[in-house]
């Protein structure tokens, strides 16, 4: 049986900073590792119990040599088990130290615009995180950033189920490869969202500088505004950099879309690997008369690989910015259809770049009878 530690067992008081009871229980948490039976990575023995809610300063997780694995750490639910960040460091730091960790049933909030709920710097031991039922909310830098140097590695294995993002970001909720100058970084794979509520008022949600392969499926994904400076909020931001292409794949299934500001995207992408819809619908305009949507654009590609739309409903037009001569280019449309604000004179296609006009895109039983 694990040992079951508490905060309230290290001093921590309800409306009391917990800062210090929190640092106190983790380190005692790094006490009680033990080797593994097997001969793996050493093993933890705890689990973390928390209820009520946690006002914290500064880091409650620091940087600690050595690798472990299997920590718990459990809430009683959403917003009843809540840890407040008032400070602007990190709320975790994972240096190359803990694996297989799992997070139940509660919420993270920030009242300080400058603070990031997770930093993982991955060379060999950062890997394999899950939450379930688990909420971000308030004001952030970032919510999870994965950063490495010129040997990273790992930092792979990231899994959401039935969590909600709400709040605002500064820079995006999940973004990995802080430090896109390290080729190494392409290392960084395996992420799935299921069934989660991405609802942010604004930021990106998920930004990935250098490679991944990343699966959603489900789920409700809204962005209420566009960043005050008036940059544009996306739920997929994947910049232009050196990747390897086995390592650039996005999997989006059966996801519903409301980029509820016109400035906002779905996707922004300038990788050349796989990208694709199955099955999903982007129709908060759906309502808009014909000639609203005309210069809505949700969907943006630069140099695109292989992208591929099948049985989704879409609203706005697609951008595609042709740069370089296609190389290994396929764009597919498959049994998609198009609301109302959608069939318009203006084409849906908006083709940009000095090779526009070399863009490749099929349709296949398209439902508008585009061809």
């Amino acid at each position: 049986m694990p040992t079951i530690l508490r905060p309230e067992d290290y001093g921590a008081t309800l409306g009391k900073d917990a800062t210090s009871a929190f640092q106190r229980m983790f380190a005692d948490v790094d006490k009680k590792v033990r080797a593994d039976a097997g001969g793996g990575v050493p093993v933890s023995t705890v689990e973390v119990q928390l209820a009520g809610s946690y006002s914290v300063t500064d880091t409650i997780l620091p940087p600690v040599a050595g690798r472990a694995q299997g920590l718990t750490i459990r809430g009683t639910g959403k917003r009843s088990t809540e840890i407040v960040m008032t400070g602007k460091t990190p709320l975790m730091i994972n240096q190359d130290r803990w694996m297989g960790v799992r997070f139940y049933d509660l919420s993270f909030r920030s009242t300080n615009p400058a603070a990031v709920a997770l930093t993982s710097y991955g060379a060999v031991g950062a890997q394999d995180w899950g939450w379930t039922n688990c909420e971000w909310r308030g004001s952030w830098l970032r919510g999870i950033g994965l950063d490495g140097g010129d040997k990273s590695n790992l930092n792979s294995e990231f899994t959401f189920d039935r969590c909600t993002v709400t709040g605002t970001y500064e820079d995006a909720w999940f973004h990995s490869g802080l430090s896109p100058q390290y080729p190494q970084q392409d290392q960084f794979l395996n992420y799935s969202f299921r069934d989660c509520k991405m609802e942010a008022r604004y930021g990106d949600i998920l930004r990935f500088d250098k490679g991944g392969a990343i699966n959603v499926s489900g789920g409700s994904w809204i962005h209420v505004d566009k960043r005050p400076d008036g940059r544009p909020s996306r739920f997929f931001y994947m910049p232009a950099g050196t990747h390897y292409d086995s390592v650039q794949s996005l999997t989006v299934v059966g996801t519903r879309f409301e980029p509820r500001d016109p400035a906002n995207q779905v996707i922004d992408s300038a990788w050349k690997g796989q990208v694709q819809f199955i099955g999903c619908m982007d129709d908060a305009w759906a309502f808009k008369p014909a000639s609203a949507a005309d210069d809505y654009a949700p969907h943006r590609y630069t140099n695109a690989g292989g992208v591929r739309y099948q049985g989704c409903q879409l609203t706005g037009r697609h951008q595609y910015t042709q740069t370089v001569a296609p190389s290994r280019q396929a764009i597919v449309y498959d049994q998609c259809g198009r609301t109302a604000a959608s069939r318009r004179s203006r084409a849906f296609y908006d083709l940009r770049g000095a090779y526009a006009s070399s863009v490749r895109i099929a349709h296949r039983d398209d439902r508008d009878g585009i061809s």
